[in-house]
This record gives C-alpha cells, sequence and structure tokens, in this order.
C-alpha cells in the first residue's frame, strides 16, 4: 500500500481581477490507492477463476499453487469488504455531524 505524502501549502496567486487563480484539478492518492486496489483484486479472481477452470479440465500438477491463488483472492475480497463497510460507517458518521 502506498501513502502519498503531504506536501506544503502553495500560495494563493491572484488574477488581475482579485480572483485567485485555481489549478487543474489533479487525481486524488485515495482514488489511485482505490483503483490500484480494485484492479488488483480482479487481477486475483481472474487467476483464481482460470486455476477453478485448469482443475475441472484436469490439466493440474501443482495444487498447492492453485489453493495460494485461491486463499489469495478470498482475502482481498474480505479485505475488500471490510474496507468497504468502514468507508460507509465513515460516510454515515460525518452525514450525521451538526453543522
Amino acid at each position: 500500500m502506498f501513502i502519498v505524502p503531504i506536501e506544503p501549502m502553495k500560495l494563493m496567486e491572484f488574477s488581475e481581477s482579485g480572483n485567485p487563480r485555481r489549478e487543474p484539478a489533479r487525481e486524488s492518492g485515495f482514488k489511485n490507492v482505490l483503483s490500484n486496489a480494485v484492479a488488483a483484486l480482479e487481477e486475483t479472481q481472474r487467476a483464481s477463476q482460470y486455476d477453478a477452470y485448469q482443475l475441472a479440465l484436469g490439466n493440474v500438477d501443482d495444487m498447492s499453487e492453485i489453493m495460494i491463488n485461491t486463499l489469495k483472492a478470498e482475502s482481498m475480497i474480505q479485505t475488500t469488504v471490510q474496507i468497504t463497510t468502514r468507508v460507509i460507517a465513515a460516510y454515515k458518521e460525518i452525514m450525521n455531524i451538526q453543522i
């Protein structure tokens, strides 16, 4: 997991009309981390499904590799479900804050 370092604040620059200039929005670090995690989950699931297919055809020489890939996929799914649950709970908590 990659943690995005904190960057120092940039000084505001003002246009001639007195309004602050805005930089184009860049992709957030959280979005990149999340999309990479989902891509890794999908790849692990594909590998596990392929192994199950090869096992059904009888083209398997190493059962331990199949078990490892299956356990990786199961672990990643459980982690994804837990993270999703916690993100939703945090969102609900934020929405319940009285301003």
